[in-house]
């Protein structure tokens, strides 16, 4: 008896403490220090230990947070201070090249829990190379215009047969039920029975030349910035 009476208040606890962590909400982000401050603050250099991928819609088009660790000492002991900062680098797990590098950054304080509180004021030159914007100098820049244009006009090609297929349809199935009537004195060109198989042609083949084209283009750019500056 004595051991049934003193187990249901603990199995009680535990049920109320689960029901509190559930629906109690979680406390909000510590907000980062402003940057006029940030760039008033200590100077350090810190290592880029892993970069963690952020699940859709938060990562947006970087897709990675870099964890950064800065080493530092408070009274003669040794102090890692883990700080969070979005990856420059576009694409899915780009910011992964850049574990191991070196950073420069600034930040306020030595708490090592204020995840927030940094500045990144130096990059690796593999950011430099990749943020610079891509002008095409030299061999190849003639065909990779060409290319650039072409890719373009491929991919209006395809948009607009998306744009018109749907009206043309409709009015399709409007002349079925109201006769020709309705479009004459307009040019052959503009009949519903001209624009909606072309338009149905021209979403594929539009995409299909815009890739074609866009791999041109990358390649003519490839030889581009392997002819050395």
């Amino acid at each position: 008896m004595t051991e049934t009476h003193t187990a249901k208040p603990s199995l009680l606890r535990r049920i109320r403490r689960a029901l509190v962590d559930e629906f109690t909400p979680r406390p909000e982000p510590r907000p980062a220090p402003p940057r006029k401050e940030l760039l008033e603050g200590r100077e350090a250099v810190g290592i880029i230990r892993y970069a963690v991928s952020n699940d859709s819609p938060e990562g947006g088009p970087t897709d990675d947070d870099l964890v950064i660790h800065i080493d530092t000492s408070v009274d003669g002991q040794h102090l890692t201070l883990p700080r969070t900062v979005r990856s420059p680098l576009f694409g899915p797990s780009a910011g992964r090249r850049l574990t191991g590098e070196q950073v420069v950054v600034r930040h306020t304080t030595l708490d090592p829990t204020y995840d927030n509180d940094v500045l990144v004021v130096g990059w690796p030159a593999e950011v430099a190379r990749e943020l610079r914007p891509f002008r095409p100098e030299g061999p190849g820049t003639l065909s990779y215009r060409i290319w650039s244009v072409l890719a373009s006009l491929s991919f209006m090609i395809g948009w607009g047969g998306i744009v018109f297929i749907v009206p043309t349809a409709c009015l399709l199935i409007g002349m079925l039920f109201i006769g020709h009537d309705l479009f004459d004195g307009f040019p052959g060109w503009m009949n519903p029975a001209v624009l909606f198989p072309a338009s149905v042609v021209a979403i594929p083949l539009g995409f299909w030349l815009y890739a074609a084209c866009a791999y041109r283009r990358e390649q003519a750019q490839a030889r581009i910035e392997a002819v050395p500056s």
